[in-house]
This record gives C-alpha cells, structure tokens and sequence, in this order.
C-alpha cells in the first residue's frame, strides 16, 4: 500500500458544490483507504516569495489516501460526488510516501 495526496481545486463560487457536499462528506467517509481530508481554509494562506498568480485557486482540498496503486486510487475518486456533478476544475493524484510520522510508509526510511 501507498499513500496518495490528492489535491482538488474547486469553482470561485461553491453554492451549488454546498448542494452536494453531504452526498461527497458520506461518500468520502466510507472509502477505507482515508486518512485525512478537508477544504483549505480562505485567508490563512502564506505564500513565500514573489506574488500570487490567477493560477493559484481560491477554493481547494487536501486528501490524503492510502490505497493499492494509482490507478486504484483515481478509479475510486472518479465515483467522488463532486467529480460526478462536476465541481472538482482539477485534480492531481500523486504518490507521496513520506519517511518521518505516523504516516510512514517504509519504515526502512525512517529515522526513528
């Protein structure tokens, strides 16, 4: 197993994203694979050197994953609520096997 951080960025305007969001919060908390996840938090970025782009999106998620394979992992997101209505503008899957806390994935690489 491998974990994934899964980053999705959503729409300026969330209301009707708010529409589904207990219909994707269940969903969500039914996958077994789920270590964390939740919506960034407006007005508390900290953006270190140069200015922030329009790249940059307002609206977005963190989700961490523990799952199989890629492929696993983005089949099993395509059945995310938000996908399927489409309010989710981009997402990127991406392995992340971290060597140092509780979410080690090798712990041949740890220091501890």
């Amino acid at each position: 197993m491998a974990i994934y951080a899964i980053h999705y960025t959503y729409p300026d305007d969330t209301t009707e994203m708010m529409k589904v969001r207990p219909e994707h919060r269940e969903w969500l908390s039914a996958q077994h694979g789920l270590l964390v996840a939740g919506m960034y938090q407006g007005s508390h970025d900290e953006v270190s050197e140069g200015e922030p782009t329009e790249e940059e999106p307002a609206n977005g998620a963190l989700i961490v994953f523990e799952g199989e394979s890629i492929d696993d992992v983005i089949s099993t997101f395509d059945g995310d609520p938000y996908w399927q209505n489409g309010f989710i503008l981009r997402r990127v899957v991406r392995e992340w096997n971290p060597p140092l806390g509780p979410w080690v994935a090798d712990a041949t690489q740890s220091l501890g």
